[in-house]
């Protein structure tokens, strides 16, 4: 078993928490990338106090800045230290000349930048090791916390939304991604690894296994930094509280050399043997960046479902053999909907009979256009039929705007609709079910209504299929973790 640690002894707790951030290479050139990971903390109003450091500027933003990390005549938690790699020994120094142990290397050119940037990062290992100094990096972005508004980023954020998600990545893809994770996804603690000089996905899992904010944890590995034995003992004991969803990047010999290239750290773990080892630890493992972020967001804001039995409401008869097939082939199989249920969306039918699962609301709507939110909320009888586990749902096509778009059509009804039919759809949570719908056209007003659901803990899947794998990975897991509390108890 392994021992429980207060998140406040975990020297992690600095990083996501400090009360104070130097930013080494913080510019007022807006050309510049540093400008943007200032004037994010000065525009998210990041909980502590900033300290810009660059010789040459008087102020950054509004700050007084300091020529040195020697000049700030206070008590500094975290150093973010974006300047050349080349330069980079020189703020290591500073840092242990006034005692700061916690560093973020932003900067890149170590490890990855062959023999005269692997010297640099070996020289630099050793001395923080000889000093107790804790790095993040280098090559890499982050940490971002929402409940400080703390965030390290080259991207200007927008909003941050809270959640209890955590996500550890060994590479800056998601850096691109900021905002559409942080207004997507209710996000606790976001971590980059870069080329793990120090910390590794050893520190950052047993962090999150420590924080009581942290209740569903993704982690991107191309290779194993720290102790393998070490990792999987933990994420054994990890996954049975919190869900952990792992993305195995450089599966193949190509891939493998790939991340190489721009983390410096070869993937050399036998894929077959790690994927074994994630199942054993009852982890889930995806298999794509699709699924890997389809995960994340089915298990915050999903509960786990009590079953495998399914209902499925759609638009179209094809769509419905297409999430037909999907619910088999993941392992799930079409709810028997009760005969309560039957005559309560009786009513609804067209002037003919249809079956129940998967139930073509697309051809019942044409009958009721003029009596849409309370077509939609006889429907609610589907998802809370007791021979129901679990619901997923076709997104509508614009109705509202297709039928109230007149010449002098009453704007206000049209938003009153939409606001309607959005509190009938975030309603059905309430039901204590996995519920979740699926795209129909794409288009921009469509992603406006899946922001505003995704906004509110209604997940949204670009597909049936990619929903009901998400459905089905909650499924197994739910089954995995509570055999294992049985065998443990």
């Amino acid at each position: 078993m392994v021992k429980m640690m207060r998140k406040a002894d975990h020297f992690l707790e600095r990083f996501f928490s400090p009360k104070s951030v130097a930013i080494v290479g913080a510019t007022n050139n807006i050309f510049k990338m540093n400008f943007c990971i200032m004037r994010n903390l000065v525009n998210l109003d990041f909980h502590g106090q900033v300290y810009p450091v660059n010789p040459g500027e008087d102020e950054i933003l509004g700050i007084r800045a300091f020529a040195s990390l020697r000049d700030i005549p206070d008590t500094v938690d975290l150093v973010v230290s974006a300047v050349p790699a080349s330069k980079t020994m020189d703020i290591v120094r500073d840092c242990d000349g006034v005692g700061v142990k916690h560093l973020v290397i932003v900067t890149g050119g170590f490890s990855e930048g062959g023999k005269e940037g692997q010297k640099l990062h070996d020289e630099i290992a050793a001395f923080i090791k000889d000093k107790g100094i804790r790095v993040l990096g280098p090559n890499t972005l982050s940490p971002v916390n929402t409940k400080n508004h703390l965030a390290i980023s080259f991207n200007p954020i927008k909003k941050m939304r809270g959640g209890g998600l955590s996500f550890a990545f060994q590479s800056g893809f998601y850096e691109p991604k900021i905002n559409w994770i942080l207004s997507h996804m209710g996000i606790n603690k976001m971590l980059d690894l870069g080329n793990k000089m120090d910390i590794n996905e050893v520190d950052t899992l047993r962090y999150f296994y420590d924080d009581p904010d942290t209740k569903v944890i993704a982690m991107h590995i191309e290779s194993l930094k720290g102790n393998g034995r070490d990792f999987f003992n933990l994420l054994k004991s990890v996954s049975k509280e919190k869900p952990t969803i792992i993305l195995k990047a450089g599966k193949t010999p190509a891939g493998s050399r790939a991340a190489a290239s721009h983390t410096g750290s070869l993937a050399r773990e036998n894929d077959a043997i790690f994927d074994s080892m994630i199942k054993q630890a009852s982890a889930i493992r995806a298999q794509n960046l699709d699924d890997f972020f389809d995960l994340a967001k089915a298990f915050e804001f999903l509960p786990l479902p009590r079953g495998n039995r399914l209902a499925i409401i759609t638009l179209s008869g094809g769509e419905g053999v297409m999430a037909t097939d999907a619910c088999e082939l993941n392992g799930l199989r079409l709810a028997s909907l009760s005969e309560d249920t039957h005559q309560k969306i009786k009513k609804i039918f067209p002037p003919w009979e249809i079956p129940l699962n998967p139930f073509d609301a697309g051809v019942c709507m044409e009958f009721h256009l003029s009596e849409l939110i309370l077509f939609f909320q006889t429907l609610t009888a589907i998802p809370q039929d007791e021979n129901v586990d679990s619901t997923i749902m076709q997104m509508p096509p614009n109705l509202f705007d297709a039928l109230l778009t007149t010449p002098n059509g009453p704007q206000n009804m049209k938003e009153s609709l939409k606001e309607q039919f959005v509190q009938w759809l975030i309603s059905v949570k309430g039901y204590g079910k996995p519920f979740a719908l699926w795209c129909t056209t794409m288009d921009s007003q469509e992603m406006e209504l899946v922001e505003r659901l995704e906004a509110s803990s209604v997940p949204v899947f670009h597909s049936s299929e990619r929903a009901i794998k998400a459905f089905s990975a909650m499924c197994r897991y739910a089954e995995r973790t509570s055999q294992s509390r049985g065998e443990s108890s």
